[in-house]
């Protein structure tokens, strides 16, 4: 859960700023509020990030592989990944901030320009890892959509903002032969 979420909103994070420096031909700055004036006098300006564009070719880049293990076996887990990487990409989208810069003479901020930009990726890092902590483990059988294993729990919806899983990670720390993990001790 932690791995795809995390892939997703990196490739999401690389491509819009490499749109907003102007490195990609493809794309550009989000200008589709620029010159506008809001209610509370100042004007958006600046370049802010084009998060729609990192996106969608995050969307078509990362996903591209588990769409088609989907169509063609109908198994959960491509379904339980194309979640994953869709809420590593919504966290980058609900982070945005705004920020501003004041214009006048000696500071007076007489005219206020303001954009929207994305957090560190590290503050993205954090916010994926306190989602992989709250997981949801998932029923294996489900072919359709993803539901949770605790048959309790299973008419309680899973939301679009939870990273899922169908197994625990296995303990990297202690040797496990048949699994091929060496171990740290």
């Amino acid at each position: 859960a932690f791995i795809y979420a995390i892939t997703s909103a990196g490739v999401v994070h690389a491509v819009t700023q490499s749109c907003s420096a102007g490195n990609l031909t493809d794309c550009s700055c989000d200008n589709s509020r620029q010159g506008q004036l809001t209610p509370e006098g100042w004007k958006w300006g600046g370049c802010s990030d084009n998060i729609d564009y990192g996106t969608w070719f995050a969307r078509t880049f990362v996903d591209a592989p588990e769409r088609i293990k989907y169509t063609t076996t109908k198994d959960i887990r491509p379904l339980m990944n194309l979640h994953n990487n869709e809420v590593g990409r919504k966290i980058i989208t609900h982070q945005m901030s705004q920020k501003c810069r004041c214009h006048g003479v000696s500071g007076s901020c007489a005219v206020k320009t303001c954009w929207k930009t994305m957090p560190s990726f590290r503050e993205i890092g954090e916010v994926i890892k306190r989602k992989y902590e709250t997981s949801i483990e998932i029923a294996p059988r489900s072919k359709r959509k993803l539901r949770r294993r605790d048959k309790r729990q299973r008419r309680q919806a899973i939301n679009e903002d939870e990273l899922v899983f169908l197994e625990d990670s296995p303990n990297y720390c202690r040797q496990n032969r048949r699994m091929g993990i060496l171990g740290t001790r």
